[in-house]
């Protein structure tokens, strides 16, 4: 329904229902106090103001009391005379009373059609009157008292008669109470409609409300403290289609989000915390390293030096002996010196790794670098592996330009011994907004997950026994971190390669330059 899509349009409509109710029964009560309030005033007129017939008739027969007095002597014949002429005054005064109420009748089409009846009526009981008013001058002669008394009885009877034959105004009494019952009866109906109407509405008004806002709060609220007690996967669900919907889908966006970022903190915690054990690692390799070639490097090269020195006193003793044994000597001779200065190589590689170089950065050029890098690789021994390589445009970037070749030196001489023959090397340089990505995919031997998270520890290595001392990806690793870059390794498994990805940033934040 289109009046359900906001709670703003549904406490319009709330209000609507309660402007009706509201409207209804201040109709119910206005109308009602008007129709009593003509009621009253129909029953005052009824009552108060209309011509009455029993009025006119009652005055007429006043006249009938003193008429009937049979007087004695002079003083009660003045008395009758006395009663008559204040009936005939009243009567006439009645008379005159009727008429005036009859003027003031309003016009309805029953008082006039009734009005010519009853003001031809009206005219003969004047008459009446006025013939009463003769005969009441005739009583004092005593001689014809008698008949006069018959003919005023007569006349009186007439006029009685008239009396009751002019119509009754005051009949509207009877019509005015049978229209209030029946009115009475229609406001009462109106009254209990409008107030079932009144219930309902408000009855309806309290469903929706519940329905439109307190269920939909209780849900959010219910959400809420589940969410706070930790758990994370409740979802809040609402099909209102209005704010409401909307406000719970943000809530349970905002809890997946926090979802994500717990996550990505969790793995943040992990990397870092396997980053703080390698740093610990690397400090104690540096601080044992500098003890240990500064304790082995001298008797080494005094081995060497001693081998050196035997060789070249045993000339002439080599000389008189046989060629085989010379040989012999000689070979173990020039095993003695080699093997020193292999030492002395990895006593040589231990104090770089422990010591941090104080070299300069400055802006050089990652695809002239990783250019001299491959033409140097290209001149050894792995001229059987294949190497792509495209420095189609330059790189620059703040960098320590000797670690840096150290590095992609290091990342290419593993992905050469990890490849077969024929193997192929494929090296990237891609130019960014604010960092420079050093890409070495092979096609070699690939990594497990397990092997990927300690690559980068000292000593860790998968050479064969005597060709590798696992120093240089922690190297490399260490290199990378000082330039406020990333050293990333991934593979699909074994067998099917590994990339190595370095970020380097191409300005050197403040206070990190070396």
């Amino acid at each position: 329904m289109p009046f359900t899509r906001s709670i703003r349009r549904k406490l319009m409509l709330g209000l609507a229902l309660v402007g009706l109710v509201l409207a209804a029964l201040s109709l119910n009560a206005i109308f009602g106090l008007r129709w009593y309030r003509d009621a009253v005033d129909d029953l005052d007129f009824a009552v108060n103001e209309a011509p009455r017939r029993a009025d006119l008739a009652e005055v007429v027969g006043v006249l009938f009391e003193p008429s009937l007095i049979q007087p004695r002597d002079a003083v009660a014949a003045r008395f009758q005379r006395e009663e008559l002429a204040a009936g005939l005054a009243k009567a006439r005064q009645g008379v005159l009373d009727f008429h005036g109420r009859l003027d003031r009748l309003p016009p309805t089409s029953e008082a006039d059609a009734r009005r010519p009846v009853t003001e031809a009526l009206l005219a003969e009981i004047g008459g009446g009157l006025d013939r009463l008013e003769s005969l009441h001058a005739a009583l004092p002669d005593a001689e014809h008292r008698e008949q006069t008394i018959q003919r005023m009885l007569r006349e009186l009877a007439r006029l009685q008669v008239l009396a009751q034959q002019v119509p009754d105004y005051g009949d509207g009494l009877t019509r005015t109470l049978l229209d209030s019952r029946r009115m009475y009866k229609s406001r009462v109906r109106w009254v209990a409609g409008t107030s079932l109407a009144a219930v309902a509405m408000f009855g309806c008004l309290a469903f929706f409300g519940y329905r439109w806002i307190f269920v939909p709060v209780r849900v959010l609220h219910r959400g809420a403290s589940r969410v706070a007690q930790g758990d994370f996967d409740y979802r809040v669900k609402l099909r209102t289609g209005d704010e409401m919907a909307e406000l719970a889908e943000s809530f349970n966006k905002m809890t997946a989000r926090f979802q994500e970022i717990r996550r990505d903190l969790d793995q943040q915690v992990r990397d870092r915390s396997r980053q703080l054990v390698r740093s610990e690692r690397l400090a104690g390799v540096g601080f044992l390293a500098a003890g240990v070639a500064h304790e082995i490097n001298n008797p080494l090269s005094a081995i060497a030096m001693a081998a050196e020195s035997i060789e070249g006193r045993s000339a002439d003793w080599l000389a008189g002996a046989g060629d085989a044994e010379a040989e012999i000597v000689r070979e173990y001779l020039r095993m003695i010196q080699a093997e020193s200065f292999r030492c002395r190589d990895i006593t040589a590689r231990l104090l770089d790794f422990s010591r941090t170089q104080d070299t300069t950065r400055g802006r050089h050029d990652l695809a002239g670098i990783v250019s001299e890098v491959l033409t140097m690789v290209r001149l050894g021994k792995y001229r059987d592996r294949n190497i792509e390589f495209d420095p189609a445009r330059s790189c620059w970037a703040e960098i320590n330009g000797s670690e840096i070749k150290q590095v992609v030196l290091n990342l290419v001489a593993n992905a050469l011994q990890a490849m077969p023959v024929d193997g192929k090397l494929r090296v990237e340089v891609a130019e960014r907004t604010d960092e420079a990505v050093l890409t070495f995919a092979d096609d070699g031997c690939g990594m497990t997950p397990e092997v990927i998270e300690h690559l980068f520890e000292p000593f860790f290595t998968r050479r064969e026994s005597g060709k590798g001392t696992g120093l240089g990806l922690a190297i490399s690793h260490r290199i990378v971190t000082d330039h406020g870059g990333t050293i990333e390794a991934s593979s699909e498994g074994p067998g099917r390669g590994s990339t190595f990805r370095v970020h380097l940033p191409r300005k050197t934040a403040l206070g990190s330059a070396a």
